[in-house]
């Protein structure tokens, strides 16, 4: 979505392609690391940080332009109830709007992530002959996913390695968010550029690259430290594009920035495609910024989701790709297991992708049915008031 509130139809399309080369990324489980496609493609998950950070800000600033007044914001930041004007009562305030956004960001991923679970946990059950006593050792084992606090180190293991990326996003949202919002003209135009510089020099030095989120630093996994990063680069993000929107460009600014838009996209693409994990990441982690920067610019007027034939398709495709992004590693770690010893590479990867893909369209439509009928099943269970 932009800042305006509107969705992105070049954001939300660019979901669903970064999801993509993350899905053909895995194959290198079903074709081994020299034979993946787009050996480098887990610098695609930048992307999607970015645009997080950059929404995580958009909210807090739209939170903080509310007319003042009776239980809306002060002009520290900080939602102050009636009658709670001492810092405590700010405290406790931004607590609670932490919390609420937070939920709001859970309630968007969360039918997708434990339908996909799901299937995961039964599809595995299923390749690997497991009984009913195994299946229920299984679930004890790996149930601490489902909880969303896996890259809080508190748990190891797990089938569905791809959920390192919400964990690790809402652990680290849940302390830059109020941290925007109590300082909000410090912490978005030092703080975060700041932290993100000496984050990202640190892995630099310390680590090579950003990547292998599951190294463990001694004091918390590698994940975070890339996670909160990544999150203040798209909260610096979020000022630039807003800079560039009441810029009055001439048009030859405006041309230089449509054509620099798709290419940086394109370098990052070339990149991941050619190249293994390296300390050129944070060269191309960058061009990734400012790809995102000017997507949410829309210095040239880009059609934008919610009218017309374009805006419902790359809305459906943004869906779409959160579903998509669940439904697929529990196929490329296990496929193998099943698959004829002489299948080629190109009908293992048609297998995967078809089964990947074919899971995520009812994983989709399953969390839509969901999202449908949640008052009823909540009525089921707790009697309202």
């Amino acid at each position: 979505m932009s800042s305006a509130g509107h969705r992105n139809a070049r954001i939300d399309a660019l979901r669903f392609l970064f999801s993509l080369i993350i899905v053909l990324h895995h194959t290198r489980y079903l074709l081994g690391y020299e034979h993946a496609i787009f050996a480098g493609g887990s610098l695609a998950v930048e992307f999607f940080f970015f645009v997080s950070g950059y929404l995580m800000m958009a909210s807090a600033e739209k939170r903080a332009s509310r007319p003042a007044g009776p239980g809306t914001e002060t002009a520290q930041g900080a939602r102050m109830a009636p009658g709670a004007e001492t810092a405590q009562g700010a405290r406790t305030a931004l607590g609670t709007e932490t919390a609420q956004f937070l939920r709001r960001k859970i309630a968007g991923i969360l039918p997708e992530f434990v339908t996909a679970w799901f299937v995961g946990f039964f599809f595995i059950s299923a390749v690997r002959h497991y009984g009913p006593r195994a299946m229920a050792g299984l679930f004890v084992r790996d149930f601490f996913e489902l909880t969303l606090v896996k890259m809080s180190g508190l748990f190891v293991g797990g089938f569905d390695g791809v959920i390192w990326y919400v964990s690790a996003m809402f652990l680290v949202m849940a302390v830059l968010y109020p941290l925007i919002r109590r300082f909000p003209d410090f912490f978005p135009k030092i703080g975060a550029p700041l932290m993100a510089l000496f984050l990202l020099g640190y892995l630099c030095q310390s680590q090579g690259s950003p990547r292998d989120p599951a190294v463990w630093l001694g004091l918390c996994f590698k994940g975070i430290v890339r996670t909160a990063a990544d999150l203040c680069i798209g909260i610096v993000c979020w000022q630039i594009a807003e800079k560039i929107r009441r810029t009055d460009w001439t048009m030859a600014g405006r041309i230089l920035l449509t054509l620099l838009e798709p290419a940086c996209y394109l370098a990052a693409i070339w990149y991941m495609y050619t190249r293994l994990p390296s300390k050129q990441d944070y060269f191309f982690l960058m061009l990734f910024a400012a790809a995102v920067t000017l997507s949410f610019a829309d210095v040239p007027g880009a059609a934008r989701a919610g009218g017309g034939r374009t805006g419902r398709v790359t809305s459906w495709l943004a869906r779409y790709s959160t579903a998509l992004y669940f439904s697929h590693l529990y196929y490329a770690t296990n496929l193998n297991r099943i698959l004829p010893a002489d299948l080629g590479s190109a009908q293992r990867v048609a297998v995967y992708l078809a089964c990947a893909m074919g899971t995520a369209l009812g994983v989709m439509y399953f969390a839509a049915f969901l999202r449908a009928h949640k008052r009823g099943m909540i009525r089921a269970f707790v009697k309202s008031k």
